[in-house]
């Protein structure tokens, strides 16, 4: 599989590796709190994330059609184990076993531990056999700790994560999106959203904070290139914005419907959303 030939390049490259591979385990996006300001039930959604909580959360919310275009190639196979564990395991089992810093101090040792995999991996086998593949091979040849290279290492403690997903926030909820996910038609796209085109039309789509790290070029470029795939009255998340921060760019403001402050808390405080509709 060329994707296990890519990610061993990358975990036995001792120098700095394009950040935009790894994996982010969860979001650190308050997902939870600009979700009501979509309306996702029964429409459909472009999203970047390679955590894919963005498409967890969605279909929390009773979404069924999700692409998600992203730039890191794990995203898809990070999905179905993500999906594995979510179908197999109990809400505390998920966290322990996704979650780098789940008890917030110390490393997690139950962090992709194969005991907890044995668990779900006849469920990921089921789902998506390259996923199951390329984690059997991983698990049965690296260490944790080598494996962590492949995932971001700016992850939020638990209850951070449990705060920006609404999925996470209890046991109910959690056992809510078993019931819904496999009603949840995924398309995966590895790809660029600056320039990635699309085939079809999006009643919502989120550019996460892609606009952070992008020319004011690129900024237009990404626009015009999503908002031909946005439908009429659709909306599209044009960036996150990050604790009272106030977007300068002026390519990226003339595109602006709406910002939205966020209620948060801890390092979500005062995180704010900039939002274009789609008129006629």
């Amino acid at each position: 599989m060329d994707i296990i030939r890519e990610v061993e390049n990358h975990l036995n490259n001792e120098k700095e590796y394009n950040s935009f591979f790894n994996i982010y385990s969860f979001t650190n996006e308050n997902i939870s709190s600009y979700i009501p300001f979509f309306d996702l039930k029964n429409k459909s959604l472009l999203t970047v994330g390679s955590s894919c909580d963005q498409v967890l959360n969605a279909s929390y919310s009773g979404c069924e059609d999700v692409t998600v275009c992203d730039v890191c190639s794990l995203t898809k196979y990070y999905y179905y184990l993500k999906i594995a564990s979510l179908l197999e395991l109990n809400r505390d089992e998920f966290l322990k076993f996704l979650c780098e810093t789940y008890n917030g101090i110390e490393k997690n040792p139950y962090l992709l531990n194969k005991r907890t995999f044995n668990k779900i991996k006849n469920t990921l086998r089921n789902l998506d056999y390259d996923s199951y593949y390329l984690w059997i091979y991983l698990l049965s040849n690296y260490d944790i700790n080598k494996l962590e290279k492949i995932f971001r290492n700016d992850i939020n403690i638990k209850k951070d994560i449990i705060y920006c997903n609404e999925y996470l926030k209890s046991d109910k909820n959690f056992k809510h999106l078993k019931s819904l996910i496999m009603n949840t038609k995924v398309n995966f796209i590895n790809g660029n959203v600056v320039n990635e085109k699309y085939d079809r039309l999006f009643d919502n789509i989120w550019l996460s904070n892609v606009a952070h790290y992008l020319t004011n070029d690129e900024i237009n470029n990404m626009f015009l290139n999503n908002e031909k795939a946005l439908s009429i009255n659709g909306k599209m998340l044009l960036c996150y914005l990050w604790n009272k921060e106030i977007y300068f760019n002026k390519e990226l403001n003339k595109y602006i419907t709406e910002r939205i402050i966020l209620p948060g808390s801890n390092i979500h405080e005062d995180n704010s959303i900039l939002i274009y509709k789609k008129t006629l």
